[in-house]
Parts: structure tokens; C-alpha cells; sequence
């Protein structure tokens, strides 16, 4: 098992350095033509956790997938969907469009394992980077989960112990330390000074039993861990508590609550491309702040906030 592994990865580390030079050339000289997106959802045990809202936390990871696939997009997406627990993951879909994923994401069942986060982000990560080559994508994980990493196998690329040391300066050789260089080169031995290769979309359900409060004077390691690669990779970090409800798509601040802080926010950055605007002011997360995240806030406005919200008046927005 171990030698066919080392064969496998020597045979494709060349092969996987030239195509990731090849898309950072790409993105870097003209804009994406579309999109390959792959929803990573845990379905580990802890995912059984009844929520405030009274449904699970897999139940509403379901509800957070389905409104980010739903979205309205300016570029043609694919999907695949990925589900992981014990010591592996399952495909449950390879790329698709909007209405095949909706249907997958629809018979998802909850497992009872452990989290192999580490091995699934990275094998994720390869799969984007091998699909469709050719193709000026934008590459993105959009991970929902809500444990730390705990039973990658250790025939995994990204396999290691947890770093000693918080991000950003991970410890070599640590999984946290491969997990970033796979998003960034595509290879989880090589770090570089370069940009990311992937875009990282981090959900987690942060009340954990081994995780800290979002409240607390500093996030919890693993919780630094996936805003910092969210962030640095052009991602959304969006850290949600089980007593709050999941954010609603237009709830640019995460707040729960779909009001004029959203509104004037997207408002704020419109017209402007990703960066220097913020990812969280496009709610879509195409590149750009445009009418389609105008008139996501507008259509959700009052989505999950009081009766005072709901009838608040909204200004016109000009081209």
C-alpha cells in the first residue's frame, strides 16, 4: 500500500507543480470563466448535535449547502459533493450542475465516525486542481463542518501531527502545515510565498466539545486555523454558534439577520472586484460586488430579523 502511495505522489508531483503555475498564471491575467466548487460536508457523529433551532447540525449544514449551491452566479458553476467520516470520504456526486446537486444534497444521511478533515480538504484540493485543466476555473472547497481534525489515516498526503504552534506559523510537517500548502501549491510539502492555488470557504459549528467560544479573548487554534486560510485564500470564514440561527443568504455580517448593515455594506463595496472589496460583501462569490449580491440582500431583507426590519425602507442602488 505504502510504495504504490509514494509512486503515485513522486509520478505527479511535477505534473501537479507545472498545472498550479498554470493557474495562478491564468488568474492573475484575465478573469475566471467559471467555477469548480466542491461541498465538503462532515458527517461525523458529532454532527447528530440538536442545535437551538432544534434540528441538527447536519441537518442544517444540508440547509447551508442548498442555499449556496441556490445562489444566483454570473459564472457557470460546476459541483461535486464530497461527505467524510471515520477514516475516508465519500463521492456523492462528481461535477454537476445547480439542479443535480440540489438532488444529492437532498438524500444525504449523517454518519457516526470520527473527522478525517485533513485528508478530505487535501484530496478535495487535488481532485479540483486535476478536473478540467484546461478550463480558466476558480477552484473552491466549501467546507461545513464542526470538528477538528482527528483520524486521517496515516497513508494520507496530509497526515501529521497538530502543530505545536498557532496559525499562521504552523510547524513543518504538522497536518495544519500541509492542509495550507496543498490550498496554496497543491502540494502538501511544498510552502511558497505564492498566492493560493484554491479558495477556502470554512462553516464550522465551533461548540464543539474541544473547541473555545467564538466569544472568547482568542479563537481556539483549529478556529484560527480555517479563518486565516478562508481569509487568505479569498474565502468566506463564517463560524456559527448552535444558539444562533445559520446565516441567511444576503447576512453579510453574520449576524443572523438580513437588514440595512447588509445592505449598505454590499453598497459600500459595489462595483469593485475581489479583492480589494471584501469576499463577504459578495455575497455570490463570484470576484465581483454587483447587482446580483444587490439584489440577493434585497430579495432576503427581513430574513431572520424582527418585524421592525422587515419593513424597513431600501434605498435605490445605481448602476
Amino acid at each position: 500500500m505504502l510504495p504504490r502511495f509514494a509512486s503515485r505522489l513522486a509520478s505527479r508531483a511535477l505534473r501537479r507543480a507545472g498545472l498550479v503555475m498554470t493557474l495562478l498564471a491564468g488568474g492573475t491575467a484575465q478573469a475566471f470563466t467559471e467555477e469548480h466548487v466542491i461541498v465538503l460536508i462532515d458527517r461525523s457523529g458529532s454532527m447528530l448535535t440538536t442545535r437551538g433551532s432544534g434540528l441538527t447540525r447536519f441537518q442544517e449544514a444540508l440547509s447551508l449547502a442548498r442555499n449556496y449551491v441556490g445562489l444566483s452566479n454570473d459564472l457557470p458553476r460546476k459541483f461535486a459533493v464530497w461527505t467524510f467520516e471515520g477514516t475516508g470520504y465519500l463521492k456523492e456526486q462528481g461535477f454537476a450542475d445547480e439542479a443535480t446537486t440540489l438532488q444529492t444534497l437532498n438524500r444525504l444521511t449523517v454518519g457516526l465516525g470520527t473527522t478525517p478533515l485533513a485528508h478530505a480538504v487535501c484530496d478535495a484540493a487535488d481532485e479540483l486542481l486535476w478536473f478540467e485543466p484546461g478550463v480558466d476555473a476558480r477552484k473552491r472547497v466549501h467546507l461545513i463542518s464542526d470538528g477538528e481534525e482527528n483520524n486521517s489515516p496515516v497513508t494520507a498526503p496530509c497526515y501529521g501531527p497538530p502543530s505545536t504552534t498557532r496559525y499562521p506559523d504552523l510547524e513543518q510537517d504538522s497536518w495544519q502545515w500541509k492542509v495550507r500548502n496543498m490550498l496554496k501549491t497543491g502540494d502538501p510539502l511544498r510552502d511558497s510565498e505564492t498566492s493560493y492555488a484554491l479558495v477556502l470557504d470554512a462553516n464550522v459549528f465551533h461548540n464543539y466539545v474541544t473547541l473555545t467560544s467564538q466569544a472568547a479573548p482568542a479563537p481556539s487554534p483549529f478556529l484560527a486555523l480555517l479563518e486565516g486560510l478562508a481569509r487568505e485564500s479569498g474565502g468566506v470564514y463564517t463560524a456559527i454558534s448552535d444558539a444562533r440561527p445559520v446565516p441567511y443568504p444576503g447576512d453579510a455580517d453574520q449576524s443572523g439577520c438580513v437588514d440595512m448593515t447588509d445592505f449598505y455594506f454590499v453598497l459600500e463595496h459595489y462595483g469593485v472586484s475581489v479583492p480589494p472589496a471584501p469576499p463577504r460583501a459578495d455575497i455570490n462569490q463570484d470576484g465581483v460586488v454587483d447587482l446580483t449580491d444587490y439584489n440577493i440582500v434585497l430579495n432576503n431583507m427581513g430574513t431572520g430579523c424582527a418585524a421592525s426590519v422587515r419593513t424597513a425602507p431600501v434605498p435605490p442602488v445605481r448602476k
